[in-house]
């Protein structure tokens, strides 16, 4: 039981940073554009604002697969886990 609940936190990590990561690309995305259609000049600002939003879901996997490590589901076997610890 504690192993599953683990595991729907790390599958939590990585959906909710990916949609909030795809919002956040989206929205500077549209913005983006429109001001690129007053001063295509900053192209290169702008491309580099559109990106940060993306490394939230980075991060999100990232702390999904510290998690995966720490209860040895990845490079060993699994760790018994308590409701509790879950």
């Amino acid at each position: 039981m504690g192993l599953g609940w683990a595991l729907l936190g790390a599958g939590a990590a990585v959906a909710l940073s990916g949609i909030g990561s795809s919002i956040g690309i989206g929205w500077v995305g549209q913005a983006s554009a429109g001001a690129m259609t007053e001063d295509p000049e900053n192209f290169g600002r702008y491309l580099i604002l559109t990106a940060l939003p993306g490394t939230q879901g980075i991060y999100g996997f990232v702390a999904a697969f510290l998690l995966l490590i720490k209860i040895n589901l990845v490079g060993g076997a699994p760790v018994a886990l308590s409701p509790a610890q879950g």
